[in-house]
């Protein structure tokens, strides 16, 4: 069974670099055409100068996490997948926890490969333009890779948690949805942040607790970073209060995927 999921990821990181190096490779193309120039100040630029101080690594890992995220998601519904089969799945010699934990964790190292993979385009598309040496380590470079990656884990655990134990295949139907909810989430935590809504503010907060995108949409590139978020509880705020809710809710999401799973068995 493990070895199924292996094809499966390693089909997935194809599609993946495919269509992330093909995108990759466009801008490339259009950065070398005649009369193109770059602008960049801080972190990112476009448009004609000549003037570069640096391109801090924090604002780099940022694009490359919420690639990260969308490759997380898509792969989240591995223990449903199974569940159409589910009758063969038990018929299998090996503690049903134990085989549910194997898929997590190669689900866990794909997605790390598919970091890497979308840091090192970011690297190489840099050095293509001979921006490389502009490239500097900021105060935030480390806060973002970790709440970065937890919210890609978060991500991922919610997904298992709430697709592993539903049968009949429902898990892209579970992706779209949570897309969906999460965005619309932020945008009414963001809505009703400093209004005359206090009560409608703390209710959609107190749901962004669990909403992935809360974690990371008011991080590094915002104006609140790592002091205050309009879309979070304030004791969730901080950086390592992220970091600690990202990874332990992916914790426990993963938990529970198991526990699901292992109650199907016939």
């Amino acid at each position: 069974m493990t070895y199924a999921q292996v094809l499966r990821l390693r089909r997935a990181l194809l599609v993946y670099g495919t269509v992330v190096g093909g995108l990759f490779l466009i801008v490339v193309l259009f950065g070398h055409l005649p009369n193109a120039t770059f602008d960049v100040e801080t972190t990112f630029g476009h448009h004609a100068t000549k003037s570069v101080s640096s391109i801090n690594l924090s604002g780099l890992l940022f694009f490359t996490g919420w690639v990260t995220i969308i490759f997380a998601t898509v792969i989240s519904t591995s223990l449903n997948r199974e569940n159409d089969g589910v009758e063969m799945v038990w018929t299998k010699p090996i503690a049903r926890g134990r085989l549910a934990f194997w898929y997590i964790a190669l689900d866990f190292g794909a997605i790390l490969v598919a970091y890497a993979f979308a840091v090192a385009l970011c690297v190489l598309a840099l050095a293509s333009f001979g921006l490389l040496k502009y490239v500097s380590v900021d105060g935030r470079t480390i806060p973002t890779l970790v709440i970065g990656l937890g919210v890609a884990f978060m991500w991922y655990g919610l997904l298992q948690g709430l697709s592993s134990w539903q049968r009949g295949g429902r898990g892209g139907m579970v992706i779209g949805l949570s897309w969906a909810a999460a965005f619309v989430l932020t945008s009414l935590a963001g809505a009703t942040a400093g209004g005359g809504l206090p009560l409608l503010h703390s209710l959609f907060t107190a749901l962004d607790v669990v909403n992935p995108v809360a974690y990371f949409s008011s991080y590094t590139l915002s104006g609140y970073g790592a002091h205050a978020s309009p879309v979070l509880p304030q004791a969730l705020a901080g950086t390592l209060m992220r970091s600690v809710a990202t990874w332990g809710i992916g914790i426990l999401g993963c938990a529970a995927a198991i526990a699901g799973w292992k109650r199907l068995e016939v």
